[in-house]
C-alpha cells in the first residue's frame, strides 16, 4: 500500500492515501464510540461467537490482497492484467462512500451500537433511515470500502479475491447476528427482515 509504482502519478497516489485515511479515522472514531459505552452495555447478552474477530480478519486480508495482486512476488509468476484507468476513480469513489455510509449507520444507532454481536432488554429495534431498506449498513459500507481499495490498485484479480473473503465473513456474522436478534425482539424482527434487504436492495 506505500508502493507509489502502483499508481499512474504521485497525484493519484496521496488521494488514494487521503482516502484511506478517512476511512481509518472514521474506524477509529468508531472504536472510541464503542468503548465508550462499553460500561452501559454490560448487562446485555454476548452472542458474537468470534464473528467480530473473523470480521476483523477478512477486512485484513482484504487490505493485504488488494496490493499483493500488484507486487513483483505475484507479477512475475502471473504477470499484471489490469483494470481500465477508470476503476481507479471508483475505487476511490467506493472508499469515500462506503466509509461515510458506515458512519451513518452507527450514528443512527446510537448506543444500540456494539461491536460485537450483543443484544439486551431495554434495546430498541431500529428500522428507520437507511435502516428501513438495509438491514446491515455498516457491514454494506466496509464492503464498499473494501472493494473501492482493491479497484483502486486495478488488479483483475484484487476484487474478486476481497468480495470472496468479505462475503464468507460477512455471511458468518449476519448469520449469527439475525439468530440473535429474532430470540430477542421475535415476530418483530421477523415482519422487519420481510420488508428489508441484508446489504443490497432488491438483491439480497
Amino acid at each position: 500500500m506505500n508502493d507509489p509504482s502502483c499508481f499512474t502519478n504521485l497525484h493519484e497516489y496521496y488521494t488514494f492515501i487521503y482516502a484511506i485515511s478517512y476511512m481509518m479515522l472514521v474506524e477509529i472514531g468508531i472504536w472510541i464510540y464503542n468503548f465508550r459505552g462499553w460500561l452501559r452495555r454490560l448487562d446485555k447478552k454476548n452472542s458474537d461467537y468470534g464473528t467480530l474477530l473473523i470480521v476483523m480478519l477478512g477486512c485484513w486480508g482484504s487490505f493485504y490482497f488488494s496490493p499483493y495482486f500488484r507486487s513483483q512476488q505475484f507479477t512475475q509468476i502471473a504477470g499484471e492484467i489490469l483494470l481500465p484507468h477508470i476503476f481507479y476513480y471508483v475505487g476511490v469513489a467506493l472508499i469515500l462512500i462506503g466509509t461515510t455510509l458506515r458512519a451513518f449507520a452507527v450514528w443512527s444507532l446510537r448506543h444500540s451500537f456494539t461491536l460485537a454481536v450483543k443484544t439486551g432488554s431495554n434495546q430498541q429495534l431500529v428500522t428507520t433511515g437507511v435502516y428501513r431498506y438495509i438491514r446491515n449498513p455498516a457491514y454494506a459500507g466496509t464492503m464498499l470500502s473494501m472493494l473501492g481499495n482493491a479497484f483502486c490498485f486495478r488488479s483483475a484479480f484484487s476484487p474478486f479475491i476481497v468480495l470472496l473473503i468479505l462475503a464468507v465473513c460477512y455471511g458468518i456474522r449476519i448469520k449469527v447476528e439475525e439468530k440473535a436478534l429474532y430470540e430477542c425482539f421475535g415476530e418483530d424482527f421477523k415482519n422487519y427482515c420481510f420488508r428489508s434487504w441484508r446489504l443490497i436492495p432488491l438483491i439480497w
